[in-house]
């Protein structure tokens, strides 16, 4: 059965169509749609209308095969922690965590949902195991929830979207080799570094491709879309227009770098058994021209550009788009992890 991976924006969404074929896993369809006049963070009953039905005339005019879709959590709904834990039965874990949680969670138990998952064995202490714990707001599920159901679709699932981008991006079980995905967002970024087919740590930095946009714009007396034009266009190129974006857009790009090194420095002191290699860039902000050369000079790692699309087959829609899958692998990266939870 087709599923639907659906990434919801403040002001966008993206969405990629998957389904198990006897061929291979097989990408029928794929779109992201914008508008600035949508606000999903409002409260107002209104804009919650509005959004939905852009939703659903968006899947109409896309042509998906099938309503069911697995949809994305933006990370600043939810909280996740690895746990310790002593082995013990499914049903003693059940009963711990819910005692645990109420350490980590700043809320009363009752206003979320809490789910956890057995990730392995301690390193340090192999009569523990890690468990993962993940807590979101019942009120926010809800109102995804809700949306879904306005725009005519079925939830299948609803996921952290770094658990989608570990899934799609990260290394697995069985050639475990840790890895930092940094997801490069519009109002923020996220350092997720997984190890062993996991997410084990996400870290939030305050910084993303608005605030370079907006110091592009101040810079340069430039109104904000001819400011995301240049930064699209000449980003952290310095031989581009006198190194003049390339001066604006640097300490913003030094500041994640940072931010890279202390997250692993700070994983690898609590898992040294995880030999980070990679960090993989993802988000709308990655594919600035000369980022990927410039962030591999700066880190003592591999850097590459998320592009998790190469073994697939695209359906014949799919291969009907422009640009290309392959060369948007940063944009629909998350869609793509929360669709492969379900297909």
């Amino acid at each position: 059965m087709p599923i639907v991976g659906l990434d919801l924006g403040k002001n966008n969404f993206r969405a990629i169509e998957l389904e198990r074929k006897k061929e291979g896993l097989t990408v029928n369809r794929y779109a992201v749609y914008e508008n600035p006049k949508l606000n999903f963070e409002s409260e107002s009953t209104d804009d919650r209308e509005i959004y939905a039905n852009s939703l659903k005339d968006f899947f109409a005019e896309v042509g998906f095969s099938t309503p069911y879709v697995v949809v994305g959590l933006d990370e600043t709904y939810i909280y996740m922690r690895i746990i310790k834990f002593p082995q013990m039965s499914d049903k003693d874990l059940r009963n711990a965590v819910n005692y645990e949680a109420e350490q980590y969670i700043p809320l009363p138990l009752n206003e979320v949902n809490l789910s956890f998952q057995k990730l392995d064995v301690d390193y340090a202490d192999k009569a523990k195991m890690n468990v993962q714990m993940v807590a979101a707001r019942k009120n926010t599920l809800e109102k995804h929830v809700d949306i879904i159901k306005r725009a005519h679709l079925i939830p299948k699932a609803i996921e952290p979207e770094t658990l989608a981008l570990g899934r799609a991006l990260g290394d697995t079980k069985e050639a475990p080799s840790g890895s930092v995905i940094l997801d490069m967002g519009y109002s923020r970024s996220i350092i997720i570094i997984t190890y062993g087919g996991f997410v084990r740590f996400t870290r939030n930095v305050q910084i993303g491709g608005d605030v370079m946009t907006r110091s592009i714009q101040q810079s340069l007396n430039l109104d904000y879309n001819q400011a995301e034009e240049y930064k699209k266009v000449y980003g952290m190129d310095k031989n581009q227009v006198d190194g003049k974006i390339y001066d604006v857009v640097k300490p913003h790009i030094d500041s994640m770098i940072e931010e890279v090194k202390r997250a692993s420095i700070f994983f690898t002191k609590q898992q040294p058994n995880a030999n980070i290699k990679r960090v993989i860039l993802t988000g709308g902000a990655a594919q600035m021209p000369g980022l990927l050369l410039y962030m591999a000079s700066n880190l003592d790692l591999e850097v590459e550009v998320a592009n998790p699309f190469r073994d697939l087959i695209l359906g014949p829609k799919a291969q009907q788009k422009n640009p290309s899958l392959l060369e948007q692998g940063p944009i629909f990266s998350s869609a793509y992890g929360l669709a492969l939870k379900e297909v």
